[in-house]
């Protein structure tokens, strides 16, 4: 009898253990956000509120991973030329200038014609399971979903740094 409870005691320890211990996809999402912080991406957890989907009566909210690249203060004189917007790719019917797909969240009607097909090759160049996109005068952001590899943040890095060139 002594035994059982030994072995039992034993499995509640390990089981304990290994409950804590990270699964493979948050080994590989560590992995992601480390090699990002290294290029110079803030990654933080943001509360997103989302547009309205057609059909939907409420918009959907939820914590999500912005990968943040700030813009320098060389870059923040521009402010006032910097106009903040969101968009989300997700059905609604903000979509004025965005391709097939995508939709508004704030700062429709205010890039002009050229900075619409801007955001339009910058959308083209997202991994596939990139979501939003946000420009504010404090930093250019993109949330995804981080399944994807190193390549994927590199190529994340090479996107936020052409919206800060572009001042879009």
């Amino acid at each position: 009898m002594n035994w059982v409870i030994i072995i039992l005691l034993l499995l509640s320890v390990v089981g304990s253990m290994m409950w804590m211990m990270p699964s493979p996809k948050q080994k590989v999402q560590a992995l992601l956000r480390q090699q990002a912080m290294r290029t110079g991406i803030q990654v933080q957890m943001v509360r997103l509120l989302f547009p309205r989907e057609i059909g939907e009566s409420i918009p959907d909210e939820r914590d999500c991973i912005a990968y943040r690249l700030p813009r320098t203060n060389a870059m923040r004189k521009d402010k006032k030329t910097t106009i903040p917007w969101q968009i989300f790719k997700l059905e609604s019917h903000a979509t004025t200038g965005l391709p097939d797909g995508w939709c508004w969240s704030k700062g429709e009607y205010q890039l002009s014609e050229e900075q619409l097909q801007q955001v339009g090759e910058i959308i083209a160049m997202l991994p596939a399971d990139g979501y939003s996109l946000e420009s504010t005068p404090i930093a250019v952001s993109l949330f995804w979903y981080e399944n994807g590899t190193e390549e994927s943040v590199e190529k994340i890095h090479q996107i936020l740094q052409l919206m800060l060139e572009k001042n879009i």
